[in-house]
Order: structure tokens, then sequence, then C-alpha cells
């Protein structure tokens, strides 16, 4: 795997610049000037011919039949042609849907969020089940759409207001993925497509290939389709972090630091904040994709239906992090020099080496003969860290239909599975320590970060002398659904009522996360010296236990000039030949993490009552849900800083019981306007960590004896008791379609969540073999009761002109009301994560018989996301422009380009205020070329 590279883009950086100043004008330009040529060829071109309506305008036409045919909310997002979804991920077309916001993954959509809410409240399905999923972390409610091939979706719809006969699961909302069947296209009917894709950040094209094929019999009574697609492609990003800001003040107890003083100057700065630590991140990932689909019908009477439908999945992931860390560990002895303030806020620092930093020294006498060194600054610090492992998941699916006079009855059994996580993560990291480093600086008064050093870190081999930490470990996952479904669906004659869906399912849902560290040793009992080989997951900076740190930097230098994120090159470190010392020189054993290794089982059964009814120009639908739920939990206690290890089983059960009723209705104003109103209650389930890890803690601070300790214990432990959260949500709304592909339209909405899980601490008794007898312990731990709100208002506008020109525009404004947390015992106000108060997306296209150009524009305001010292985290307001583009050669063949990211944007994150920066990362932008021959 190639992971560095010379820096090859000084050259290119004004032509960049000016690049991406002119972008969003050239891309509008584009289409602007496709409008007078499509003008021209109308008037010089009069022919009447009746033709299938497909590319943009057919699936915007689409989208809109589907959003104005439904009685509840919802949009849709379909395929332009076979194999031809909008966006080349599917989140990427989400985020273009009113409301919805999403979450990216190496410049990749991967999580969604709908309407101000977390992305765990957000339920997808494939064709109404659920779909399986794992990742890299925790096991997680949210779906990870990097997972999913775009091309073998065909349709995507969107409910923000529920329906009895749809599953329960989604505060924010449901969304369902529809592939093919093969019965519902031409026999014979396939794609075959080929593309290849550059990105700034690697400068390499890489592959992707698609295939699909769908034949049915002459009598349209059995069809079978298959679908295959694969994907290769290098991932990087380049990013800055501003970690860990801080209080610093010698006037203001529980201060978390003492005041700054400037070396230089001997100025004092206090009461002010500051972060720990800048760090300077690259990360290269290498992903495989790998797609497959096999879907067969089978018609053997004119009223019974049977169908097998398999889709699978598999991401494999190699990813290479170097991270360099600026950090103020030498504190204690003040380095401070160069201090910038703005404010009560530190923008820019250095350390410089006064000849006095760490003259009492902490530990190095052990492996220097007793005698003590000073060590001078302590960082910079530089990490290396490989990453390896998969995700795969496979859904199969068998389903019946039959159809009577006056019912329809559908009866499904299906499962859906997922395993992945990281088969084996290895860091360590080298730092400063008795190095060539005499002084460093960093800045964010500018916005952008810059930094200054006393070497050339692309060349100096002398700047990390003092070898530090190693880790190495593993994170699985497993993800299992069995569903069994019987719905009845009864045309009506009563009166109002027309229709009436009754039906029940069973769900046995698993999920298993386990944690494993990898203990190596090489034989000879406690010959590390001071932190130096430990009975855990480290060892240290023992010079006689690891191979001298110039030999673990590499000869590429790491590339960060993409993007222009104002990170500074440097040499790497060599994971690979640490790896090397380290398989020659130590034994690997597995060692399972208690705290981590956890099973949840929740058995879900469900039943619906559905009407449809229809009274003059009023449609809409009514019904009600049950849902009960039996949890069980299946975990290990971890007792920390115990002689000996005790693996203490904790098993737990709750089971709960929710009814959810519904209403949509849709009163058909005129021939053109379409008016809604919807109430519903809802419900999403507790994230998996909060209900099945097991207990967690430590001794008493301090212990004279086993008879005499005084102070408590900490830990940590999840709620198998916790309850699902409920929302009461409302939406009014209005849609006038005036022409075809063409409406606007406005929708209220509210939710009141209630029953939010919080952080709280308790005082409980534990045993501990530190102890002769049960010690007090802080245990935190969550529960529910916490209450928000979410309301705003979507509007939407879609026009298509004669001339293939079209527009498609749409904003969200969200409120969403802070909730109780509970952190470090002291109850604060925050947001819920996921909010952003305003986005918009504009589009514009222009499309004929021969070519077609789409520029569309996704803009999400600041948006609140997790927690640190009691106040939220936000990524600041991000914009994107995405163009895309083809061109019909003859009716099978079609050449496709897109720009992913063309203006070069980089996402930044800030804490509290805008000027204390978090993050400030750049994923690449991204160059697609590609065919597609349809037969």
């Amino acid at each position: 795997m190639k992971t560095m590279k010379k820096n090859s883009r000084n050259k290119m950086n004004a032509w960049s610049k000016e690049f991406k100043r002119k972008s969003i004008v050239s891309a509008i330009s584009l289409v602007v000037s496709s409008i007078a040529i499509a003008e021209d060829a109308s008037d010089s071109d009069n022919r009447i011919e009746e033709v299938e309506v497909i590319g943009i305008l057919g699936s915007t036409t689409r989208n809109l039949e589907i959003k104005r045919d439904s009685s509840a909310i919802v949009d849709a997002i379909t395929a332009e042609d076979v194999g031809k979804f909008p966006d080349k991920n599917v989140a990427d077309s989400l985020q273009r849907v009113p409301g919805i916001t999403i979450d990216r993954s190496g410049g990749e959509g991967s999580t969604v969020s709908i309407r101000g809410t977390s992305e765990e409240w957000t339920l997808t399905q494939l064709n109404g089940n659920y779909i399986a999923t794992s990742g890299q972390g925790a096991p997680s409610r949210n779906f990870n759409y990097t997972l999913l091939p775009s091309n073998m979706i065909s349709k995507v719809e969107v409910y923000k207001s529920p329906e009895a006969r749809i599953d329960e699961g989604g505060i924010g909302g449901t969304v369902i993925l529809h592939s093919r069947k093969p019965l519902e296209m031409d026999a014979g009917e396939g794609i075959v497509s080929a593309e290849t894709t550059y990105s700034d950040t690697t400068e390499e094209w890489e592959p992707q290939f698609n295939a699909f094929y769908s034949w049915k019999n002459e009598s349209d009574t059995f069809g079978i389709l298959a679908g295959y697609t694969k994907q290769d492609r290098t991932v990087i990003d380049i990013s800055n972090h501003a970690r860990h800001w801080r209080f610093h003040s010698d006037t203001v107890e529980g201060a978390e630091r003492p005041a700054i003083v400037d070396q230089q100057t001997g100025e004092v700065y206090n009461n002010v904040w500051a972060p720990r630590a800048m760090d300077i991140y690259h990360s290269e990932e290498d992903r495989t994709r790998d797609g497959y689909q096999l879907t067969a019908q089978w018609r053997p009477t004119e009223r019974l239906e049977l169908g097998f439908n398999y889709f699978g999945s598999n991401l494999g992931y190699n990813r290479r992090n170097q991270n360099l860390t600026f950090a103020e560990w030498n504190e204690d002895h003040n380095a401070y020099y160069g201090i910038e303030l703005e404010g009560d806020t530190v923008v820019g620092y250095g350390n410089i080496d006064t000849e006095k930093l760490n003259a009492d020294n902490w530990g190095d006498d052990d492996v220097n003969g007793g005698e003590k060194v000073r060590r001078g600054l302590m960082s910079p610090q530089l990490t290396g860290q490989d990453v390896t492992g998969e995700s795969e998941s496979h859904t199969f699916d068998l389903e019946l239909i039959y159809e009577g006079d006056s019912y329809k009855i559908t009866a499904n059994v299906g499962r859906s599975e997922a395993k992945g996580g990281i088969s084996e993560q290895i860091m360590a990291n080298m730092d400063a320590r008795n190095g060539s480093v005499e002084s460093w600086h960093w800045s964010i008064a500018d916005g952008k970060p810059s930094y200054e050093l006393s070497t050339d870190l692309t060349s100096d081999r002398d700047a990390y002398p003092y070898y530090d930490w190693y880790n190495s470990k593993a994170t699985q996952n497993r993800d299992r659904e069995d569903y069994y479904q019987f719905d009845l669906d009864l045309d009506m004659d009563w009166g109002v009522v027309t229709k009436v869906y009754v039906g029940a399912k069973y769900r046995d849902h698993e999920i298993k996360s386990l944690r494993d560290n990898f203990l190596w040793d090489d034989g000879i009992d406690d010959n590390g010296g001071y932190r130096g080989w430990l009975p855990g997951t480290e060892w240290f900076h023992n010079p006689d236990f690891h191979p001298d740190t110039s030999t673990l930097l590499g000869d590429d230098v790491v590339d960060n000039s993409a993007g222009d994120t104002g990170a500074i090159d440097y040499l790497p470190f060599d994971i690979d030949a640490l790896n090397e010392y380290v398989s020659e020189n130590f034994d690997r054993t597995v060692v399972s993490v208690l705290s981590g290794t956890y099973t949840i089982n929740e058995e879900i059964f469900s039943t619906y009552a559905q009407a449809d009814f229809q009274w003059e120009n009023f449609r809409g639908n009514f019904g009600v849900r049950y849902v009960y739920t039996d949890l069980a939990t299946s975990a290990y206690d971890d007792i920390r800083d115990q002689v000996t290890d005790v693996a203490n089983e904790n098993k737990a059960s709750n089971d709960s019981e929710n009814i959810l009723p519904s209403l949509n209705v849709a009163w058909d104003l005129s021939d053109s306007v379409v008016v809604r109103f919807a109430a519903a209650k809802t419900m999403s389930r507790v994230s998996y960590a909060d209900l099945g890890q097991g207990e967690s803690y430590g001794p008493p601070v301090n212990i004279n004896s086993p008879d005499s300790w005084s102070g408590r214990g900490s830990g940590s432990s999840a709620n198998t008791g916790l309850e699902a959260m409920l929302a009461n949500q409302y939406d009014l709304g209005v849609e006038w379609y005036y022409l075809d592909g063409s409406a606007i339209g406005a929708t209220l909405f509210s939710k009141d969540i209630s029953n939010l899980p919080i952080t709280t601490t308790e005082v409980v008794l534990r045993e501990h073999d530190c102890c002769n007898g049960p010690i007090e312990v802080d245990m935190t731990t969550k529960i529910g009761g916490a209450e928000a709100t979410s309301e705003g208002v979507e509007l939407f506008a879609q026009h298509a002109f004669e001339s293939g020109f079209g527009v498609i525009a749409n904003y969200t404004y969200t409120d969403t009301s802070t909730s109780g947390v509970f952190l470090n015992g002291v109850e604060t106000e925050a947001e819920i994560p996921g909010t952003a108060k305003h986005q918009y997306n504009l589009s514009a296209y222009y499309e004929n018989d021969v070519y077609s150009v789409r520029a569309s524009y996704n803009w999400k305001d600041d948006r609140a996301g997790s927690y640190h010292q009691g106040y939220n985290l936000y990524d600041k307001d991000y914009g994107q422009l995405d163009v895309n583009a083809s061109y019909t050669v003859n009716d099978n063949l079609n050449i496709t380009a897109s720009i992913i990211n063309l203006t070069e944007e980089v996402a930044e994150g800030y804490w509290k205020q805008e000027n204390r920066m978090t993050d400030y990362a750049y994923s690449g932008r991204r160059l697609y070329i590609g065919a597609n021959y349809k037969f």
C-alpha cells in the first residue's frame, strides 16, 4: 500500500486558488449557455415525438408524483435510468431532500439525520425490512451508507410522518430503499458500466465496474435479476485539530490549569481558554467495495407470486494514519511563548526550550544508570497507526403475495446479518524529548492554522529520539435480525373507509460487541524498567527494548498540501518497520476486553391496523401500531486494578410496551393544490452502548491497608432499564403542483421528544480485592427523563422549463431546544447532536436528447455535535458544489462525468465560539469519468 508521496503541488497553488474562485460562476455559466443552445434548437426543430421520459427530468417528475400521491409526508428520489442513481452515494442524494443532513467519511456520505434529530433516530430499511450494518467503532443503530452501492437502488422514500403499517424506530423519520425486480423490467434488459475516479489528494486514477442484467420468460411469469458492482478507492483526509480547550486561571477556584506566562515577555495571561494540543492529521485509507444482488420472481398463477431477494455488500479498508502533535506537556515548567489572544481565547502559542524544562525529571534515571536526564521539550510527538478491517452485510428475503378479488395477503421471512470491524489496529509514537526541536509555534488567529518550527521535520531524523506508547487491539461487531411478517390488505366500502391493512411482525435482533487487546511479551520477567514493558497493551521508552527511533522514520514525506489547510509536511512513522521488530522479538497473546464485550438480544413483536379513507376531496389514513420489546443483555464486569482477573458475567433483562397512533390527511383543495396534516406518536430505541455494556470500576483513591482506605472508586455502567425515546409530532403543509415536473410547497413540523437518556452519578457499594469489605463507588450511568423539541419549516420549489432547463431549490429552518445533560456531575443545557438551524439546496440543470448537465449546491448551518466541558462542539457551516454531466453517443452508449466538491471546500469545527477552533479538514475534490452501455 502506497502511503506517502513527495510534495508535487506547490506550482499548482496559484491555479487552484483561481480555479476555486471561478468554479461556481463557471458551473452556472455552463448551465445557462446550455439554455441558449436549447432555445436555438427548439426554434429550428418542431418535430413532435412520444418518448419515454428518463434522465433528470424523468427522475424529478417521478419524485413529485410520489410526493403528491402519498397520504403521508413523503419525499422521494428515483433513479434517472437503470443503474444510474442521481449521485455516487445514496446519502449524497438524500442530503438534497428538505430537512436532511448527512455526516461524511472520507468525503462520502455515511449517516443521515432528519429534521434536527440524531442520526441514530433515522430508521433505514431495504424493501421495507431491516438492513444490518457494521462499522469500525462500537455497534450503532444508524445505517452505514458507505456500504451501499447506489447503482443497485431504483428508488428511495423518506417518510417524515409515519404510517401504522411501517416499522417503528425512527423519531427523525424512516428511509426505505427499494431495489429493482425482474418482472417490472424488460426481458434481457441490462447495463454494463466502467468508471474511473481521480482525487486531488491522491493524484491517482482508480477504477469502478458495474454490471446489471434482468431476464424474464415470454409469459412474464418468471424472472431473474443479477447485479454486481466493484469499486477500488483511496481516501485521504488532511486535517488540523485543536484538542481539549481548558480554562487557565490563578484566581478562579476549580480552574483546570494555572495562568499562562509568556517566557519571553513575562506577561501573565489569567482567566483565558487555550487548547492543550494542536494536531496535524493525515489519514490514507484504501477502500474496496463489492456489491451483489440476486432477485427472482415467479408467478405460477395470476393470483400468486413468490419472490426471493438477496442483497450483499462488502467494504474492506486498510487505513494508515500519521499524526503530528504540538502539546503543552511542559506546562509545569511553563515553556510558553508567542501568546496570541482574542478576548479571553488564546488563538496561538508556542513552546520553547528555556534550559529549565524537566530539570527534576520523573523516571528516566531508571534506564540511565540512575543518572537523571534533562529532557527538554516534550513535543512535537509523532504517532503512526495502521488499521485493517472489513464490514460485510447480507440480506435474504422470501416473499409470498396472493391477490384475491378484494384482498391481498403478503408473507415475508428473512434474515439480515452483518459482521465486521477492525481486525488489527496498531499504534505507536515517539516524541521530542532529548531531540533537536528547540521551539515550535502554532496560530489560528487568521482562521486557518499556521505553524513555525526551529527545524525542518521533512528531513530532520533526530527530532523524536524518545520512544513512547505502543498498543495493538481489535474491534469486531455482529448484527443479525430474523424477521417474520404477515400482512392482509382488504379493499373496503365502509363509507369513507376504502382500504384496511392489518398485520403482525416478529423480529429477533441480536447485537454483539467484541473487543480484544494484543499483548506482546519477550519471555523475560519485569525487564522494562520504569514504565518499560508492562503486562498490558503498552511499552514505553526503555531503549533496550525498542529500536532506535531514527530507524522508525520513513523516507517519503507526508504530503499535506492538498486543500490548503495550513498543515505542514513531515516524515512519517514507519509502522512496517516497527511491526517487523515486534514480530521478531515478542510473542502475541489475545486478551478479551471485558468492558467492551457484550451481547444484546431484542425480541420485538408488533401488530398494526390501518385504514385508508376518502371523503369528497379528503384522503388519508389513520391507524395504530402496538409494539412489545423483550430485551436481554449479557456483559462482563471489568473490575480494574485487581490482583487477579475475575470475569463476572452481568445479565439483565427488561420488557416494554408502546402504542403508536398515527393520522395522515391530504386535502386536494384543487386539481393542483394539496393541503396536508399529520399527527403521530413515534419511538426510537436507545443506543446499544447505553443498554449493553457491563460495569467498569476501580478502587478507592487512597488505600492505606486492606482494612483502611478513604475516598471512593469511580466507574460506569449501562442501564438495561432505559425505555425507548418517544415523540409526539405534528405536520402541516401545502403543495402547489402547477405544471408537470413543477411545484412549490411548505411544511411546518413539530416534535416533542421525551424520555431522552441523561448521564447521572450515584454512590453504590461494590467488592474489590484491595479492601476487606465493600467500597463506595461513584457509578456513572444513564437514566431516562429528559425532554427536547424540534420544530421548523421546510420550503421547496421545483420548475422544469420547456427548453430542457430546470431548477430545484429547498430550504429548511429547524429550531431544536436544549436538553438537560449531566457532565461530571453538573447539569447543563445542550443541543441535540445533529441540529442545523438553517440549510438549503439549489440545483440547476439542462438536458436534451444528447447531453445533460446539473450543478448542485448544498449548504448547512453550524451543527451541534458531542459535548466538551459541558458545552456542544459544533461543525461550522459548510457548503459544497457538485457538477454532473452526461453525453449520449447512441441509444445504448452514454458517457458520464462528475466533479464532487468542485470548489475544494474545507470542513471546520469549533467549541462554544467560532475562534475556538476544533477542526480544519479537507477530504478532497474528486473527478469521475465513465461509460454506460445499456442493452
